[in-house]
């Protein structure tokens, strides 16, 4: 269903279990944005996303300090055409950027997202916690219905664990990726309900021994130019997006 109706109004988001048959409950953060920043009271009507591909249209019931109360008037399901890509982002020295490429993904309708360490990653461990906020504000900005799913990989090697198709970006790889998405070479690309993980080298690349080391594997190009880790993600995630949105 087309979001254009949504175009001039605020997303609010809450979680699975506080969707009742009648009702949507919203609390924490999102209730004093509706009561204070956007000066809603009862009777008024505000859109409600639980992250599962769902946007409830609602009728404010009751409002206090902490809890929002809304009637369900209407409910617009959809699906997720990139629910089988997952976008694998290297765990980067600076925070900033990886929190930015994270977030552009969701915005452009990424709904898998792994964050990984590997040999010439400066920058370690995981925040998944902080992640998860930056992609609830991210599907409220872009209006999205799908909150992804963020993993955390510590070591290179266990990708060889995860099954699917492995696509690595390197400047190696003999074909661009719009265009082996568009080619009949992709057998694998279109495979339904089979994983394709977009694997992306943090500041210096991927080792060699690190391609190398991953099976079930493609090598692509992303661009004849040499691109920073997270201007690639964000690249890639466009060209995802506008293949899988609008050119299929």
């Amino acid at each position: 269903m087309d979001q254009v109706f949504l175009s001039d109004t605020e997303l609010y988001f809450t979680t699975p279990d506080k969707i009742a048959k009648q009702d949507v409950v919203i609390v924490g953060e999102e209730v004093k944005h509706i009561s204070q920043v956007m000066r809603n009271s009862i009777g008024d009507e505000i859109f409600v996303t639980d992250g599962t591909g769902k946007i409830f249209r609602t009728s404010i019931k009751h409002i206090s300090k902490g809890e929002c109360i809304a009637g369900i008037i209407q409910i617009f399901e959809y699906s997720d055409p990139l629910m089988d890509f997952v976008v694998c982002i290297p765990r980067l020295k600076n925070n900033d950027k990886l929190e930015l490429a994270l977030e552009k993904c969701v915005e452009l309708g990424i709904t898998n997202i792994l964050v990984f360490q590997s040999s010439r990653c400066i920058g370690r461990g995981s925040k998944i916690e902080r992640w998860n906020k930056i992609s609830i504000g991210a599907i409220k900005q872009s209006l999205r219905s799908f909150l992804p799913t963020i993993e955390f990989l510590d070591k290179f090697e266990n990708f060889n664990n995860l099954s699917g198709i492995k696509i690595i970006f390197d400047q190696s790889g003999d074909i661009l990726f719009k265009d082996y998405l568009s080619s009949n070479s992709n057998d694998n690309i279109n495979a339904d309900n089979k994983k394709k993980y977009l694997i992306f080298g943090p500041e210096g690349g991927l080792s060699e021994d690190e391609i190398n080391l991953v099976k079930n594997k493609k090598v692509l190009k992303l661009n004849n130019n040499r691109l920073r880790s997270e201007t690639a993600v964000i690249n890639a995630a466009s060209i995802l997006s506008h293949y899988f949105t609008e050119v299929q």
